[in-house]
C-alpha cells in the first residue's frame, strides 16, 4: 500500500511538473515575441478616437496556450484570444481583464494600461467591439461595473465552471456584466448550448450581440474570400 501511494505521490509531482514546466516556457515565449514586436503600432490615432469606454478589446496573444485557443475556440481567420473592457481615468485609457495567475503575476480581475495590455497582442490582429445598440451612459455602466469586480478582485475561473460569479475568466466576466447586471444581452439559457457559448470567442465578435467598432481582420477576412 505505502509503495502505490509513493507511486502515485510521485506520479503528481511528475504532472504538477509538466504542467508548471509548461506554463513557464509559455510564458517566456510570449514575453520573447512581446520584445520583437514591441515597437510596432496596434491601435492608430484614427483607430483611438473611435474608442468609448465599456467597449471590449479583444486581441490575439502570443504563446504556445494562445496558439491553442486560436484555433479551437474561433471559426475562421479571426484567432483572437483574449477580451478586456476598456475604461478610461482622466485622459489615459485602460484595460480591465481576467487572467490566470499561469500567465501573469495578478490571478483574476486586474487593470492594465491599454498600451500594456497592446504589447500582448500581434500585430493586426485587434477587434473592438459594442455592446449592440449601447449608448455612452450604458458604456459608463459597463466600465463601472468592470470596476467593481476589479475592486472585489474576483479570482481566476481555472476550472471554466460558468454561472459561478465567485471566479471569473476573461469572456465569462463581460457576459456577466451584459446578461446579470445590465440585462441588455440574452443568451442561450439551455445548459448545454450555453456551456458551448461560453467556451468559444465567436461570439465575442458576433454582430447579433456587438457592433464592431475596430476589425483589424477585415483583410484577412477579404483575402480568404474565394475570387469570381
Amino acid at each position: 500500500m505505502k509503495k502505490i501511494l509513493l507511486i502515485l505521490a510521485v506520479f503528481f509531482c511528475f504532472l504538477l511538473l509538466c504542467y508548471n514546466g509548461f506554463f513557464y516556457f509559455d510564458r517566456k515565449s510570449e514575453l520573447k515575441s512581446v520584445v520583437q514586436n514591441q515597437a510596432m503600432t496596434r491601435l492608430d490615432p484614427t483607430e483611438l478616437v473611435k474608442l468609448h469606454e465599456g467597449d471590449f478589446i479583444l486581441r490575439r496573444g502570443f504563446g504556445f496556450f494562445s496558439d491553442y485557443i486560436s484555433t479551437t475556440l474561433n471559426q475562421g481567420v479571426i484567432d483572437v484570444t483574449h477580451a478586456g473592457i476598456l475604461v478610461k481615468k482622466g485622459e489615459e485609457w485602460f484595460v480591465i481583464h481576467s487572467l490566470s495567475s499561469d500567465v501573469t503575476d495578478v490571478d483574476g480581475v486586474q487593470i492594465q494600461p491599454l498600451n500594456t495590455f497592446l504589447y500582448y497582442s500581434e500585430p493586426k490582429k485587434i477587434i473592438v467591439t459594442r455592446a449592440k445598440n449601447a449608448n455612452v451612459a450604458t458604456g459608463k455602466k459597463i466600465a463601472g461595473l468592470a470596476e467593481s469586480y476589479l475592486e472585489k478582485q474576483i479570482p481566476f475561473d481555472h476550472t471554466g465552471v460558468i454561472d459561478d460569479d465567485s471566479e471569473l475568466f476573461c469572456t465569462e466576466l463581460i457576459w456577466k456584466i451584459l446578461e446579470k447586471d445590465l440585462h441588455c444581452s440574452t443568451i442561450p439559457t439551455d445548459p448545454n448550448v450555453r456551456k458551448k457559448f461560453f467556451y468559444t470567442m465567436t461570439p465575442m465578435y458576433s454582430t447579433d450581440y456587438f457592433d464592431i467598432i475596430i476589425n483589424q481582420y477585415a483583410d484577412y477576412i477579404k483575402k480568404s474570400l474565394p475570387k469570381n
